[in-house]
């Protein structure tokens, strides 16, 4: 080989043979020394080098540099100082001219930064630091990719253009300060031609675009204009088309998407069902993202039966406040004849200094509104609406309190006692040299078109003192419940002001064995936990009392070990009892985890209970129902739950539940329960036999089975059913579900769910998710990535 190149401090040429690598490389770099040093000269290097450039950067020249081993060599003047980035250019051969253009040939590879390029041969002009690539063109640049066979760059600007290219980008939504890790969305797909217009910005001709990562996705947008702003993170489309299959399904003459799954204004997919309440059913929602900390959505609603409607959500979140407003109107409800809306208002307010305030305010223009309007068990299962507006303060002292206002809009049954006002406070000490003091209190003021009005003042002191250690612990406690009534109406026999002064003792007792036992190889560590717990409190006269807020309580576990049997505070039931009960539990020991939990327990009464509510018989008799319970995991992917009352009185039972839940895996599980309770004939609908079995199963490919049966068997009535398939691709899930469920007005309402979802873009239908999460217990979304959300009103991506 002959090399001949001018030796650049006497411009003279020199034969070479046989030259060693380090020798070329320093001769090299001497070719590449200041322009005032080296003369325009054809260069020739044989075989595969390195070449790193020193970009000129304006106004300014610097020396160019070869280098295999990325030395800077004596040749360099010691003052010469880069400026800008080094380029680097790999290939079997580069030719060109010295600090003009440099031309390399087979596997050629140039980086600078971050940016790598490959190509088959390349051309380089040093001057406008712009590269031109010619044969297998592969651009990468962090995540980004394109691939063409022609491309032209500038490396300073970043603009240029690719000619047929393929790409792909990949980005993560950093917008928000949540800690909660997001995937990453790749956009990809191939387009006649890409420009490159700096830094994150493309624009392409011609394009498809998807987030499906398949080689050859199942679904892609087909768009003539396409604008991809990464700054942004938005991406802009004209004559767009929705191919699925290679069928086009849906064309919209211009559209905005997010590139990062992050949100973004624009018009949402429309969503589309059907019903027997409403008829067919179409929302066509409009997203606006008004700032990164409030958003609102305008969704018009097209029922088929009834009407136009118009729902509208406002969503907010400051440093000390958030909020959803919401509101929805239908102007002429075709089947009822009139006009009807919904309002609903929720704010949480951070005021400051142990200050923080609740508004919940939900009205509906009429009663079957949500009965006729909503296929959403959740809402037409509702019988009251909470209108409430609450003042909190807790500083973290020994000192808490509220200021309420709550009213409440029946639509099913009888209507509730209203709060105006209610003030709470609770004075608390729990160390007093070994006292715990305590003292809640409270002042009502109840109102009522139909029954007794007026105002309660409740003063509850009491004083325990708890002895505990790791192994025991014992509680006594001793205290006096004060109430005054002061009564506005009367529509019960009684005087209108009334004093009540009822005290209450207690002590509460366990002790916690523990043990290490194996099974199957595993180690536990068994618990033994026996509980005593005796109250003592006299017989007052209540029946002049007129009944606010007190129910008889619900017996169960938490109950059995309480002071009183009634909610509330207008009733304080006499008691001369003591509760044993005795609880185990199994705990692997090397994690932690409770794997099962079994309990038993029973009242002993030492006299006849006298206070009652009124229509309601006393209790008579020394013992209670036995309630028993058993409750975790009995096999690695079984779950059972078990409770049972048995009254050893009559010898009947009571009330009994009993589930089981298979999940040996993620969207694989089938749960079965049923419930009892025995019909009291002196209470309305009080029997209750219900059988419930759910499940969500893989069948065969990407097929997936859910489903839920719900009866009454007691009146032979199906109270609810769902069934339903999914399907799960690469990138996107069909689901198709019918569902049949009984509404308050006792009607029988039908609903059928058809979506089709592409994971990362959007959503087309009706979504069912989370109607399967609500029915189907370990019900799993089979596709894991999020959309861009929900076009159904009020809902996200799994609504």
């Amino acid at each position: 080989m002959v090399l001949r190149f001018p030796l650049c401090a006497a411009h003279t040429s020199y034969a070479v043979t046989r030259l060693r690598p380090r020798m070329l490389t320093l001769a090299v770099l001497a070719c590449f020394a200041p322009l005032s040093q080296a003369e325009s000269t054809s260069l020739r290097v044989d075989p595969r080098l390195v070449a790193a450039v020193q970009t000129p950067a304006a106004q300014t020249v610097t020396p160019a540099k070869v280098d295999t081993n990325k030395v800077t060599p004596e040749s360099v003047p010691r003052d010469a100082k880069p400026n800008g980035q080094l380029t680097h250019i790999e290939a079997d051969k580069i030719e060109g001219r010295n600090d003009v253009e440099l031309r390399a040939l087979g596997k050629v590879q140039l980086k600078r930064g971050d940016l790598q390029l490959d190509s088959d041969t390349l051309t380089y002009d040093q001057l406008g630091n712009e590269a031109t690539a010619q044969g297998n063109v592969k651009l990468q640049r962090e995540k980004d990719h394109v691939e063409g066979p022609r491309a032209k760059i500038n490396l300073d600007t970043y603009v240029g253009e690719f000619d047929a290219p393929t790409y792909s980008f990949q980005r993560i939504d950093t917008s928000s300060s949540s800690t909660e890790v997001k995937p990453a969305v790749t956009g990809s797909g191939s387009a006649d031609v890409l420009k490159l217009e700096g830094e994150n910005q493309y624009q392409l001709t011609n394009a498809t675009y998807s987030t499906c990562p398949a080689p050859s996705p199942d679904w892609y947008l087909k768009i003539r204009d396409l604008s991809l702003d990464y700054d942004r993170n938005q991406g802009n489309g004209k004559n767009a088309t929705l191919v699925f299959k290679n069928v086009p399904i849906v064309y919209v003459p211009w559209m905005e998407f997010p590139l990062n799954g992050g949100r973004q204004s624009g018009l949402l997919p429309p969503t589309f069902g059907s019903s027997s309440n409403t008829g067919l059913d179409l929302t066509v929602p409009y997203y606006l993202n008004l700032a990164p900390n409030y958003d609102a959505t305008i969704a018009p609603r097209w029922m088929g039966r009834r009407g136009t409607q118009l729902n509208g959500e406002f969503r907010y979140l400051t440093a000390h406040a958030n909020g959803i407003l919401a509101g929805e109107y239908l102007p002429d409800d075709q089947v009822a004849q009139k006009s009807r809306s919904l309002l609903s208002v929720k704010h949480n307010q951070d005021i400051g200094s142990g200050f923080s305030g609740v508004i919940d305010y939900t009205k509906v223009s009429d009663n079957d509104y949500f009965a006729d309007l909503s296929s959403r068990i959740t809402a037409t299962s509702q019988a009251t609406l909470n209108q409430q507006a609450l003042l909190n303060y807790g500083n973290g002292s020994w000192f808490t309190g509220a200021i309420n206002a709550q009213h409440y809009q029946t639509l099913t049954g009888a209507s509730p006692y209203d709060r105006l006002p209610q003030i709470t406070a609770r004075a608390n000490l729990p160390d007093v040299y070994g006292f715990a003091l305590d003292m809640p209190s409270e002042y009502t003021q109840f109102r009522n078109s139909t029954l007794d009005e007026g105002k309660r003042t409740v003063l509850y002191p009491q004083v325990a003192y708890p002895v505990q250690t790791s192994a025991a612990y014992l509680t006594p406690k001793v205290g006096m419940h004060l109430s005054q009534y002061e009564l506005d109406r009367r529509t019960s026999t009684g005087p209108d002001s009334i004093s009540r002064a009822v005290p209450i003792m207690t002590v509460d007792s366990g002790l916690n064995f523990e043990r290490e036992i194996t099974v199957r190889d595993k180690a536990y560590t068994q618990t033994l936990e026996p509980r005593v717990y005796y109250v003592r409190v006299p017989f007052r006269n209540q029946d002049q009392i007129p009944v606010f807020d007190s129910a008889l309580a619900d017996f169960n576990f938490a109950q059995l070990f309480s002071e009183n049997v009634f909610s509330g505070s207008d009733r304080i039931a006499d008691a001369n009892q003591v509760t044993a009960g005795v609880s185990s539990r199994f705990i692997e020991s090397d994690t932690g985890v409770q794997w099962l939990q079994a309990a038993v327990g029973q009242r002993y009464y030492f006299s006849d209970q006298r206070v009652t509510l009124p229509g309601v018989a006393p209790r008579t008799g020394r013992i209670a129902d036995w309630l028993g319970a058993v409750s975790g995991r009995v096999m690695d992917k079984v779950t059972i739950d078990t409770a049972y009352q048995y009254d050893p009185r009559e010898h009947r039972s009571e009330r009994a539940t009993a589930g089981i839940s298979y999940q040996p895996d993620f969207a694989k599980v089938v749960s079965a329960s049923y419930r009892y309770q025995r019909n009291d004939p002196t209470v309305t609908d009080s029997g209750i036999r219900d059988l419930d079995i759910s499940g969500q199963w893989p069948l065969w490919g990407g097929w997936y089975g859910v489903g839920r049966y719900e009866r009454n068997l007691l009146d032979h009535r199906l109270t609810e059913a769902i069934a339903g398939l999914e399907y799960k691709a690469d990138c996107w899930v069909l689901r198709t579900v019918w569902q049949t469920l009984i509404n308050t007005k006792q009607l029988r309402n039908n609903a059928i769910f058809v979506q089709l979802e592409f994971n990362g873009l959007a959503s087309l239908g009706s979504s069912p998710v989370q109607l399967l999460k609500r029915s189907i217990g370990g019900y799993g979304k089979i596709n894991s990535e999020p959309g861009v959300g929900d076009p159904v009103f009020g809902g996200n991506a799994d609504n």
